[in-house]
């Protein structure tokens, strides 16, 4: 697009007049630091850019809100003019290309049902859909001390596997539906939160030799640090020593001492993505004995046999757990995926489509046709239908 179109939503979102979903795109785009490509700059949308940012940080810091601090925001100043102009420009003819969401399909919000804890013994435990949590422990509660019901007592703690040695095989399964997170307490305090369509699988009680647990989707990890002594040669227990946590996928197993990190292993995703955050893990691809070591702000994205390793912003892969889509250079069909994953639908692709990079931080609490909307670029576009039984995006050139 020109940039006279970028100019004109800026004044509009100025003077107020823009649409809600112009408004958000606008802001997504100032308070997110989304990098586009740096070559094209225009002084006066840049004045129009710091302008409207020095008002929203006024208007935040009122209400005690954080915001990124300022002279973090300056070198993306003239990048996110690209990105301003690269997303707006089909406000204008929102009708041109399809059917636009009208009133039925723009109410679809995130799909919502119920957690379900699968027991050792087979049977499955419908979780409360009101609750945020469980916490693993002598009893299964909910994080609000609540027990559940239907759910007998657990072998306690990690402990000495020679205490119970039949626990450790016991395996409950936690599984997330679409459009839902939650969170678990493990035996050994290690906090997880699961995004949607997830699944978690550990045992009612860890051994003193290794904590596994097998995920499949994706999950944000904070491992305890737990100490079991060594035996001596005489029997008596000597130093000491740290209990690795593993966390083992499709393709690749992550083993850790302590520490928090994300990873993204969803069974429809060619990769699986490792973010750390703090600490260190270990990462290995499944089909490969080597491995490598992260440090903080490093991912690893294992592909088959190949992992490569790479500095990212950590917030950008960890924002669902605070209730947003984060998109940053994120191409089409992932972004898609993740729509999906949240909102139940299904996604098909009609043409020739082109590469679609998205940059912006969205809230996961808006409809479909809200965020579809916030979405649309120049050169893609979106219509939601409904043939009584689902729904479906349809994407087109």
């Amino acid at each position: 697009m020109d940039r006279s179109s970028a100019r004109d939503l800026l004044i509009r979102y100025r003077s107020g007049d823009c649409t809600e979903s112009e408004r958000q795109l606008v802001e997504s785009w100032i308070l997110h630091d989304a990098a586009g490509p740096p070559d094209l700059s225009d002084v006066e949308l840049l004045d129009d850019l710091l302008d409207i940012r020095l008002r929203l940080e006024r208007s935040m810091r009122k209400h005690d809100l954080r915001v990124t601090a300022f002279r973090r925001w300056l070198p993306y100043a003239a990048m996110l003019i690209f990105v301003v102009s690269a997303g707006i420009w089909t406000y204008s003819r929102m009708n041109d290309h399809g059917q636009a969401p009208g009133r039925e399909t723009a109410n679809i919000l995130p799909a919502h049902s119920a957690a379900t804890l699968t027991l050792p013994d087979g049977s499955v435990v419908t979780l409360s859909d009101t609750q945020s949590g469980i916490v693993m422990g002598d009893q299964v509660t909910y994080t609000d001390g609540t027990s559940v019901p239907g759910v007998g007592e657990q072998s306690p703690g990690h402990g000495a596997a020679s205490q119970n040695a039949s626990a450790v095989s016991q395996r409950l399964t936690l599984a997330i539906p679409k459009g839902s997170t939650y969170r678990v307490t493990l035996p050994d305090g290690t906090k997880v939160w699961l995004n949607a369509a997830s699944t978690l699988t550990y045992p009612s009680r860890f051994s003193d030799n290794e904590r596994t647990v097998e995920l499949a989707g994706e999950a944000y990890f904070e491992v305890s640090e737990i100490r079991a002594p060594v035996q001596g040669a005489s029997g008596n227990s000597g130093p000491s020593r740290k209990v690795p946590f593993i966390v083992s996928t499709r393709n690749q197993s992550v083993e850790v001492l302590g520490t928090q990190f994300n990873i993204a292993a969803y069974a429809d995703e060619t990769v699986a993505r490792t973010t750390l955050v703090e600490g260190s893990v270990r990462v290995g691809a499944a089909q490969h004995t080597a491995s490598t070591v992260l440090k903080p702000g490093q991912q690893s994205v294992v592909s088959g046999r190949q992992i490569s390793v790479a500095e990212v912003d950590v917030a950008a892969y960890t924002s669902w757990k605070e209730g947003y889509f984060t998109f940053n250079g994120t191409e089409l069909r992932e972004a898609m995926r993740q729509l999906s994953r949240w909102y139940d639908v299904d996604v098909i692709y009609e043409g020739n489509i082109p590469p679609t990079p998205f940059y912006g931080k969205i809230s996961r609490s808006n409809s479909l046709a809200g965020v579809l909307d916030i979405l649309k670029e120049g050169n893609v576009h979106f219509r939601i239908e409904n043939n009584g039984a689902a729904y479906r995006v349809v994407v087109m050139p």
